[in-house]
């Protein structure tokens, strides 16, 4: 079905300056409707059947956001005193929208994607999903890769699904800007015809939202990539998400293909350390790039180093671990929490093994509380899916492991969620057996790895100790409260878990 509606105009960049210029000296203002007389009967003189001029379309007109209907276009032009052919978006500009594509920016390393993605699109790859942590530098990739082949596409645009809007206006108005025609509804039908007509790209920003919102249209939104994965058209469409589509991996072959990407090699972050203005001996730039892998946390942390110690590295190194300010805090907090309860069970047990954990010790200290079904799964889905477990395949057996960054921050979170839950039962006097205290162990047992004991004391045991004192004030009221969670546990009958060796721990330091 091909779409005919009335033919629709948008003013370019200059032109709204000029509208709104010609607006200002004749002291219109966007609600004064002495215009609509003389758009009205501009219209009427030349003989335009169906055509009416209305505020609504006056505010769009002026706004210059979205197209309106072109007789509409000229009879305001003309009101205004104003030539439309100088006003109007050209045939170049009007098939380009990257409003709500990042900035063009510096851009560092990921040569190997870059070039992949650019051979995939050549393949006339119909839907290519770049997919990764936050901060890792998938708009930015995606951002040079459209610039680099823009001249091979007849449309270029650029859609962010942060705020989702309803299916079928974010289908009408795709339509309406490939077609350049106005219709009140366009079907995914319609809109894969255009996908057909002309060859476009179409980048799809934030397709997580779809999911974590739990949006209504979430079943619309799959059936168009589906769509665009199995039907025949020349264009491409570029979904950009945080985690791997679940629903998508089923097509994955020649016309679909899945990019993760990864965290920053020790190299391209020292690229980008240099060119944020870092300075200081080699070892030391290395250092600091091990430590920080993801692009948004390395500018973030670099920029506060330049400022304290004017981009000089090594007092910053040489006196911290890995640095974590509450904004870095806030931004991995909205990675966390759209993880499920059986990922997070998983990634607390990796990070109280101070990444150190193979398989056989995740089976281990998964108890009764996962099957193994589930345990594998998971660690699937975290590596492969959510990008935040590696695996070090140069050690035998395996050990998973996270970056500096989430090892630090999921440490933290661990204890400040396990004090919590302490604080809930000293007041309800119920525990519930799904407490972290009770599901994770806070010292490996049987392990001969006595650095690792040691840091397990001092992160986990003596952190959550030192809240417990901060809350209740002194050492006996702290013994008296964790003494009162055995005695609960002991009534319960807690033979599985670690509530009791974890409680004793606490106990035993004081």
């Amino acid at each position: 079905m091909y779409i005919r509606q009335r033919v629709t105009l948008k003013a370019s960049e200059p032109g709204k300056i000029q509208i709104q210029q010609a607006r200002k000296k004749r002291g219109w203002t966007i609600e004064d409707d002495r215009w609509l007389s003389q758009a009205a009967e501009i219209i009427s003189r030349n003989g335009v059947k169906g055509a009416y001029v209305s505020l609504s379309s006056w505010r769009r007109f002026l706004q210059a956001k979205v197209r309106i209907e072109a007789d509409s276009f000229k009879a305001f032009c003309q009101v205004l005193g104003l030539s439309w052919e100088d006003v109007v978006e050209n045939t170049v500009d009007s098939n380009i929208d990257l409003s709500k594509a990042p900035p063009l920016d510096s851009f560092y390393g990921r040569t190997k994607e870059l070039a992949k993605l650019e051979h995939w699109l050549d393949e006339r790859c119909r839907l290519i999903v770049v997919y990764g942590m936050g901060g890792i530098g998938k708009r930015a990739l995606t951002r040079q890769l459209v610039e680099k082949i823009s001249h091979k596409y007849d449309y270029l645009i650029w859609r962010s699904l942060e705020s989702v809007a309803p299916f079928q206006d974010f289908c009408t108005e795709l339509g309406q800007f490939l077609s350049k025609e106005q219709s009140n509804e366009i079907t995914i039908s319609q809109l894969i015809q255009c996908l057909h007509q002309q060859k476009c790209l179409l980048v799809l920003d934030s397709w997580e939202e779809i999911t974590s919102n739990n949006s209504e249209d979430y079943g619309d939104y799959c059936d168009l990539l589906k769509r665009v994965a199995k039907e025949s058209h020349q264009s491409s469409l570029l979904l950009l998400s945080r985690e791997t589509p679940r629903n998508l991996e089923s097509l994955e072959g020649r016309f679909v293909r899945l990019q993760k990407l990864g965290s920053l090699s020790v190299e391209e972050a020292r690229e980008i350390l240099i060119a944020e203005g870092l300075s200081g001996t080699p070892d030391k730039l290395e250092e600091f790039s091990q430590r920080y892998s993801n692009p948004w946390i390395l500018k973030r942390v670099a920029k506060m180093v330049h400022t304290v110690f004017a981009g000089e590295v090594s007092n910053f190194v040489d006196n911290t671990s890995v640095f974590i300010d509450n904004v870095i805090t806030d931004f991995l907090d909205n990675q966390f929490k759209q993880l499920s309860e059986l990922e997070k069970k998983v990634i607390y047990w990796i990070a109280i093994r101070r990444n150190t954990a193979s398989w056989h010790q995740l089976v281990e200290d998964k108890a009764q509380f996962l099957t193994y079904e589930q345990l594998f799964y998971t660690v699937d889905y975290l590596i492969q899916g959510r990008s935040l477990v590696n695996k070090n395949v140069e050690e035998k057996p395996i050990i998973y492991t996270v970056e500096p960054v989430i090892l630090k921050y999921t440490t933290n979170r661990f204890v400040e969620e396990t004090f919590q839950q302490i604080i809930q039962v000293c007041k309800s006097q119920t525990i519930r057996s799904d407490e972290l205290f009770i599901t994770h162990s806070f010292i490996t047992e049987n392990t001969e790895d006595h650095e690792l004991t040691q840091q397990q004391t001092r992160r986990i045991i003596k952190s959550i100790q030192e809240r417990l004192l901060a809350k209740f004030q002194s050492y006996q009221q702290v013994k008296n409260e964790l003494a009162n969670i055995l005695s609960l546990l002991e009534d319960k009958i807690f033979l599985h878990g670690y509530g009791r060796q974890n409680i004793l721990s606490l106990l035993t330091l004081y």
